[in-house]
């Protein structure tokens, strides 16, 4: 009867494991870039959950010490799916300041009345919006993203611990720096070609000012136009390596693990 009382008490104890790997997976799986695309679905990420925690667990699981009783697990199971969204938020926040730095150089650019709405950000996006968005997925795949997301996911088991345990100040403080780095972000992608649009403009008003003969009204716009997506295309390179210095911040765990 011991025997058997020790092997159901065992067999718990490992349930318990896997359920908080499963949990912080979920919470990434549901918020992460190129993972929580509107595309995947509920039933796709959640195959996808499965499969990584598979891959995680027997890795992981020596460093996990579920909590004993029901209640105890269900809340730390919530506590996982927090941090594990929270470490794919840290990387949406890149897209979501790339994104931003399109819509200020496309607002400046007159290209306002051409936004679309877009499912993955919930709201309407200029042409440029969405290019700089879809350039900071693309350097997130070159820069081999998916990969180290898993190996920032297989790290934060040691910067975070699992079962419900209050993080570090420094953790604390990280994730809510990453707001103010993705505002940043989106300053410095947009600041180039924004402030020589600006330029452009107030160029134009007085040139139109100093001769109002030449009805430089009626061209404005296209001139901006024109000008906003030339300095786009030629900003493109450094854009990238903006944003790849970026996602190097965005998951210094998995990027330091992997040397």
């Amino acid at each position: 009867m011991p025997i058997g009382t020790e092997a159901i008490a065992r067999l718990v104890g490992q349930g318990g494991l896997w359920a908080l790997v499963l949990a912080r997976v979920l919470g990434l799986c549901w918020t992460a870039p190129a993972l929580a695309t509107p595309g995947l679905g509920g039933r796709g990420r959640l195959v996808l959950a499965a499969t990584l925690t598979t891959l995680i667990a027997p890795v992981v699981g020596r460093e996990i010490a579920a909590p004993a009783g029901l209640g105890a697990l269900g809340v730390a199971c919530l506590v996982e799916v927090v941090v594990g969204a929270g470490l794919g938020w840290a990387g949406a926040l890149v897209i979501a300041g790339a994104r931003q730095a399109g819509e200020v150089v496309g607002g400046q650019a007159g290209l306002s009345p051409a936004a679309l709405f877009d499912p993955e950000a919930g709201d309407g996006l200029t042409p440029l919006g969405h290019l700089y968005g879809l350039v900071a997925l693309g350097v997130f795949l070159a820069l081999d993203g998916p990969t180290q997301l898993v190996l920032a996911l297989a790290e934060s088991y040691r910067v975070v611990p699992p079962g419900g345990s209050s993080p570090s100040p420094e953790v604390a403080a990280w994730a809510f720096g990453q707001v103010g780095r993705s505002l940043v972000l989106a300053v410095r992608a947009a600041a180039p070609p924004a402030l020589a649009l600006t330029i452009a403009g107030l160029s134009l008003g007085l040139l139109g000012r100093a001769s109002p003969s030449l009805q430089l009204v009626s061209l404005s716009l296209p001139a901006r136009t024109l000008l906003g997506l030339a300095l786009a295309a030629l900003g493109l390179v450094t854009l990238a390596a903006t944003l790849g210095a970026a996602w190097r911040g965005a998951f210094p765990w998995g990027w330091v693990a992997s040397g």
